[in-house]
């Protein structure tokens, strides 16, 4: 113990006497390091951290249909009231589904989102509220459910922290409501986040089976259950197959397939961005092997000029061991104190990167550094030391102590040593390479989505959601068609206004209906294999305000009220599709069962992106306003300005017409677009500074060792030039050497890439993982940086006087 003290005293002393090599392997480190530990932190907390509910693995969702992105699919009542009743694999059972409200009555009218719960919601969960109660069952019923929870923000906000706020009322869309309860500051429900929504009132869901809406097929509710202490999920998985094989044959036109999906909770929430934290995973994991490869150079480099003083130490007895160990305690001192300022700088880049991240991703709102943390951080630089620390250890120790002695400080590197260091230029070279393939490929994928025309026109079009959902005043379908059509008429009469419209669901606004689309002419043996559509309930104005094009027949006029023929239009998938050589207008479709009405298709548009740029419109279908009247809808304004400049005047519009309507969610529509490629976004920047890293360390490395080289053969060179050598010559002889180490790099890491990109495909889009043009093109950036690093201790070389070069020799 005595020695290894000693040894990590003297291994101080000599970092500290170069304090210039020093500050360069801890910066270099460091970075390595700190992007290794900011990513782990955001590893940790989103797929490795459980929920912070008890007993958060044992939380399952189940579904009979799957969303657009695979999350949290839907289910309908009925068919949730049997499962919760025929399975004995869970202790609870509840669905949710989205709810919200204009709160009144206690300032500005405001838009309130929250949940629609089952009474014991809270209990599946394992939380209670900080004051108050939950949910009790008889409060979960059609006539007895205005009870509410609310967050503790909400509670701030809107009753002032009031200690006595329990048993208060609040006006939810003109509907009292009674306080029960207010949860902790520290509850967020994630659920509630996959509805694009932070969640700050919960009501209890108030079904029976005998409501219209709580049909099995009406499937809009999330069923969330806890397995039993004693139950697997695979046993679960396999009971609930067995309950939906019964119920299929019970009800075969309402299930088409006895299908069932239970996946653990927390995969339903990481499962769509968990191969891109993989994969930035990945890269940090590259750069710090870079960073490696450019720390044992440097250590080589240092081993080469110290030859002569680990023979001294060999000859007065010190064995291969304790030299060896010498030059690892030295790495591993360099490793801690880049560990130390890459947890500095991890703890920055945590801040960044939560500020960077998309907002539906909350997780990463909870990114901490925590033990689990700071022990990969330990782990990750006792790794590094030893990696990089462990050639030049090597090294000392395979050394002929009696050469060394003999030979001058400054004689050149053996063969070995040269290779050695060489390979690790190699390596770098094949790591930058692979990770700005990478790069390159997720940048074409992100032009691809950028280029990707939605169906409409984005550029100077303000949306925003008004909900007539005052109980008091709209409530008919007549009384709310009234105000949506007065509202627009006057947004419409604006300076500055091209075109308004509302509609039921907005385009990248984060909500969908599905529904039915059942052909009159083509019925089906069972209808519950019918096909679904995104159904829109628009004005007559809404499509020219959109920029949506008219392909066939006519769009909707306002004639087209409560009381004309039922009309439809469907957008050109739905016709290629259903009707590939025929004529759809004219034709008779019924959106929703069986008992809904028929609507005839008068017109068919272009197809709209609903969710984002990479998912590919599906079947839609459009229906007047007057024809099927919704009380939450969203408007949209065509502008001749900047849309932003109009969010005043059209407040003042409809505050004129009714000053209890809040306006909720108002963006641009660009805004709107680019935030549903926020999360590529994050992950192709992130990427991009890390290839950014790597491709400039991969060319400091190969600097480095070239300048060692021309350094060391100054003799050689010396001579050259003495013999009648030009500087072309020297130039020539300089950069082959490096450029040869480049091809080999860039022949070993195309292979490597060709490999490893494979492993991306999920996360491109219309774009091939060996794309030609990217590997040719990032093959050619950094042979091009490469020259560069190459030329520059080149053009030093043919500086080198003869006589000085002879004369120190």
């Amino acid at each position: 113990m005595q020695t290894l003290w000693q040894d990590l005293r003297y291994g101080a002393r000599i970092l500290m006497k170069k304090p210039g090599f020093t500050l360069i392997a801890v910066i270099t480190l460091a970075l390595g390091i700190g992007a290794n530990t900011a990513i782990f932190s955001v590893v940790n907390a989103v797929l490795l951290r459980p929920l912070p509910y008890h007993d958060s693995d044992r939380l399952v969702v189940l579904s009979t249909s799957e969303d657009k992105d695979g999350a949290l699919g839907n289910t309908g009542y009925t068919t949730f009231v049997d499962w919760r009743e025929r399975s004995r694999s869970f202790e609870r059972m509840v669905v949710i589904r989205s709810w919200g409200g204009a709160l009144t009555g206690q300032g500005e009218p405001e838009v309130i989102r929250g949940l629609r719960v089952s009474a014991d919601y809270f209990k599946l969960l394992g939380v209670s509220p900080a004051l108050g109660r939950d949910f009790r069952v008889e409060e979960d019923r059609p006539d007895t459910r205005f009870v509410v929870v609310i967050s503790h923000t909400l509670w701030q906000r809107r009753f002032n922290s009031d200690p006595q706020v329990v048993g208060k009322q609040l006006i939810l869309s003109d509907q009292p409501f009674t306080v029960v309860g207010v949860m902790p500051p520290s509850f967020t429900d994630f659920l509630a986040a996959n509805f694009q929504e932070a969640a700050e009132i919960w009501g209890p869901v108030g079904y029976d089976i005998t409501q219209p809406f709580a049909c099995r097929s009406c499937e809009h509710l999330k069923a969330i259950a806890r397995l039993k202490p004693d139950v697997t999920l695979a046993q679960a998985r396999s009971e609930m197959s067995a309950i939906m094989n019964v119920m299929s044959r019970e009800h075969p036109t309402t299930y088409a397939t006895p299908a069932i999906n239970v996946a653990r909770l927390q995969d339903q929430f990481t499962g769509a961005i968990r191969p891109a934290l993989y994969l930035l995973l990945v890269a940090v994991g590259l750069v710090l092997l870079i960073a490696c490869a450019n720390i044992a150079n440097l250590l080589l480099t240092a081993g080469s000029e110290r030859a002569r003083e680990m023979a001294i130490r060999a000859a007065l007895g010190a064995g291969r061991w304790r030299i060896a160990r010498q030059l690892l305690l030295e790495g591993l001192l360099l490793s801690l104190a880049g560990a130390g300022a890459g947890l500095l700088l991890a703890l920055w880049g945590t801040d960044l990167l939560t500020g960077l991240s998309p907002a539906k991703m909350l997780q990463l709102q909870t990114v901490t550094t925590d033990a689990r943390v700071l022990v990969f951080t330990l782990l990750v630089s006792l790794l590094t030391g030893l990696l990089f620390g462990l050639a030049p250890a090597l090294q000392a120790a395979r050394q002929d102590a009696q050469l060394a002695l003999k030979e001058s400080a400054k004689s050149s590197p053996s063969k070995r040593q040269r290779r050695l260091r060489e390979s690790f230029v190699v390596a770098e070279i094949v790591f930058a390479l692979a990770l700005l393939i990478g790069a390159g490929l997720l940048i074409r994928s992100f032009m691809h989505v950028l280029d990707t025309r939605p169906g409409f026109e984005s550029r100077n079009l303000l949306t925003m959601m008004i909900p007539a959902s005052s109980a008091k005043k709209y409530n008919d379908d007549a009384q709310v068609r009234a105000f949506y059509s007065e509202a627009v008429k006057r947004i419409e009469s604006l300076p500055g206004v091209e075109a308004a419209g509302v509609v039921s669901n907005l385009p990248f606004g984060g909500n969908m209906d599905m529904y039915g689309f059942h052909v009159e002419e083509k019925p089906l043996a069972n209808p519950a294999e019918a096909p679904s559509a995104e159904r829109y309930s628009v004005s007559p104005d809404y499509l020219r305000a959109m920029g949506i094009p008219l392909l066939r027949g006519r769009g909707f006029i306002e004639q087209d009220g409560a009381n004309a023929p039922l009309v439809t239009l469907i957008n050109r998938t739905a016709a290629q599709r259903i009707w590939p050589n025929e004529d759809p207008l004219g034709k008779r479709i019924r959106l929703g069962g069986l008992e809904s009405p028929l609507r005839v298709i008068v017109g068919v548009v272009g197809d709209v992106n609903h969710y984002n740029l990479e998912t590919a419109p599906d079947l839609q279908a459009y229906v007047p306003h007057a024809q099927w009247t919704d009380s939450y809808m969203q408007l949209v304004v065509r502008t001749t300005a900047e849309p932003g400049s109009l969010t005043a005047p059209v407040r003042q519009a409809i505050h004129a017409l009714d000053p209890d309507v809040p306006l909720h969610k108002i963006a641009t529509m660009r805004q709107l677009v680019s935030t549903s490629a926020a999360q590529r976004r994050f992950t192709l920047t992130l990427i991009a500074v890390f290839a950014a890293v790597a491709l400039l360390m991969a060319a400091i490395g190969l600097y480095g060792v070239m300048a060692y080289s021309v350094a060391q053969r100054a003799r050689e060179i010396g001579i050259r030039v003495a013999l009648g050598a030009q500087s072309a010559d020297v130039l020539r002889l300089v950069v082959g050497q490096g450029l040869r180490l480049v091809a080999l790099g860039l022949a070993v890491g195309l292979m490597a890439a060709l490999a490893l990109m494979r492993l991306m495909k999920k996360l491109l889009f219309e774009v091939s993982a060996t794309d030609p043009m990217t590997f040719v093109g990032v093959a050619t950036l950094l042979a091009l940086v490469a020259l560069l690093a190459c030329w520059v201790p080149a053009r030093r070389a043919t500086k080198v006087d003869p006589m000085i070069a002879l004369r120190c020799e």
